[in-house]
């Protein structure tokens, strides 16, 4: 008769070990310049996104940004921006960034279209992006934008106009928004972040609504 116990104690053994891999994907070069958006748990506002870099992940965590690494004992370290965001965004932030503090298995799936983050505790699943997608292309499907704090030059057609700087996510570079948001009056000088109404819910005429402001910060120029 086999000794199940000693084999169930031996395949915990190994599981531990591999959950003490410090970067297991940084070994996986398909993976190397993916970035990836978190379908589940479902986010709390604009989706947490990681991207795998030689070295490192880095990444959006739901309110601020961050960066992964290990240090010469191969204890994960994360750091990330400090700014503050309304409660929901905060305790999902709080609880992805333990997640990135702790050891993880990284299991992609056989076309790198799907992407599991797994410990013992806790499972994120991710969806690959596009490369080089541009959020202002086509913003009439957007839900979430970034607003930046201050409009900059642009041209529509022949005339030339202040325009609206917004990105989907908080890694990109601000684009302008060919047009404006109804029921949004920005002020200069303040960052935002903002949901959208979905687009069968647009005031009539306008081609996007707001539905509510998430959050907004005083800053002095255009990050």
């Amino acid at each position: 008769m086999q000794n199940t116990g000693f084999s169930a104690r031996r395949l915990a053994a190994l599981w531990l070990g591999a959950l003490a891999l410090p970067l297991p994907a940084l070994a996986m070069p398909n993976l190397q310049g993916t970035e990836w958006r978190m379908v589940a748990p479902a986010p709390a506002g604009q989706p947490p996104t990681v991207a795998f870099q030689p070295g490192k992940i880095t990444g959006f965590a739901g309110c601020n940004r961050f960066v992964r690494t290990v240090d010469a004992q191969g204890k994960p370290q994360v750091a990330t921006t400090r700014m503050a965001c309304q409660a929901p965004l905060m305790e999902m932030e709080q609880h992805f960034v333990a997640f990135l503090s702790s050891p993880f298995r990284v299991l992609p799936d056989g076309r790198a279209q799907n992407l599991v983050l797994k410990s013992e505790r806790a499972e994120y699943r991710f969806v690959r992006l596009t490369p080089n997608a541009d959020p202002a292309a086509q913003p009439a499907k957007l839900q979430y934008l970034y607003v930046a704090p201050e409009r900059q030059a642009c041209h529509n057609g022949e005339a030339a106009r202040d325009c609206l700087q917004v990105r989907e996510r908080a890694e990109q570079s601000w684009r302008p928004l060919q047009g404006e948001i109804a029921g949004f009056h920005p002020k200069p000088g303040v960052s935002y972040y903002i949901k959208l109404k979905p687009e069968a819910q647009a005031d009539a005429g306008a081609r996007w609504t707001l539905e509510r402001i998430v959050y907004s910060e005083e800053v002095s120029k255009l990050r």
